[in-house]
């Protein structure tokens, strides 16, 4: 049997999640790869990754864009942007996508909380404004993929030997580390053609397993500490602080579940259903990562 084509990707931004996909995207040599960026000079990828070709591009310079796609023939463009202003530079980026006549798969920034309902419901944070572009995607008729899942990384357990925890610590949650979201969102995406059913306009859900923040304590072998409602989580930086303690506000309430549904604010229980699209694999855990370390 024949190997499937090569196909050309885009990968746009290249940080800690970029950079996972990337390489798990080299893996499977089954893609030829470029990294767009709007400061080709101030980046940098790890030596193994050298030889991937890094391009500058003015992300607000359609035309620019346009003609960058359509020259490398972009099969697939995968977004990593992060924060408001990088979020929002994701419109211009879909509309050259779409003007290239090459682009047949758009997959946004979403890599974390599942952002389904929340432009609906009038959130005015990183949820609708994510939840907002996939509507324009919508819109201008270009095909997407939207990827869920938690890193394990996001998880409080190394300031102050312990693990801190807002509100009680007793809801399970979703948690995936960031070498199977790298490893899977490659495979799907050069294993699958990319007009597939499975990928076209569709929301995977992937969960590396479910636990609460007791059984991270477990896990880590740290006390739980209790953090009084309306203080934030202990950390290195008052960014890291801000996130942690948003990610916990969610995970206490339920939502940080990749089956949670933000519209109708239940757990829909479908939490992992995308895992089956890579399968024999086998998803690591974070009592796995911890024995390895």
């Amino acid at each position: 049997m024949s190997s499937p084509p090569h196909k050309n990707i885009a990968l746009v931004g290249a940080g800690g999640i970029g950079t996972r996909i990337l390489r798990a995207l080299v893996a499977t040599k089954q893609a030829n790869v470029i990294v767009i960026t709007r400061a080709a000079t101030a980046k940098s990828l790890p030596p193994d990754l050298s030889s991937v070709p890094i391009i500058e591009a003015d992300y607000t310079d359609v035309s620019a864009l346009t003609a960058l796609l359509k020259s490398h023939n972009v099969e697939i463009v995968v977004s990593t942007l992060s924060t408001a202003p990088g979020l929002k530079a994701q419109y211009p980026l879909a509309d050259a996508a779409k003007a290239s006549g090459t682009v047949k798969l758009f997959v946004p920034s979403e890599w974390g909380l599942a952002s389904e309902g929340a432009k609906h419901r009038g959130e005015d944070n990183a949820f609708g404004i994510k939840d907002g572009f996939a509507e324009h995607l919508k819109t201008i008729g270009l095909p997407y993929t939207r990827f869920y899942n938690i890193f394990n990384g996001s998880l409080d357990y190394e300031t102050n030997n312990s693990v801190n925890v807002l509100g009680k610590g007793e809801t399970p949650f979703t948690v995936t580390s960031e070498e199977d979201i790298g490893g899977f969102v490659a495979h799907v995406l050069t294993s699958l053609p990319s007009d597939s059913p499975h990928l076209q306009n569709k929301s995977l859900r992937m969960e590396g397993e479910r636990f609460t923040m007791h059984d991270l304590a477990r896990i880590y072998n740290q006390p739980l500490v209790l953090i009084p409602e309306g203080n934030e989580v202990p950390a290195k930086t008052a960014g890291e602080a801000g996130f942690k303690t948003l990610l916990q506000i969610e995970a206490d309430a339920g939502r940080a579940s990749t089956g949670w549904d933000r519209l109708t604010k239940t757990e829909l229980g479908n939490a992992g259903e995308a895992n089956k699209l890579w399968e024999g694999h086998v998803w690591q855990t974070v009592e796995d990562i911890v024995k390895a370390k």
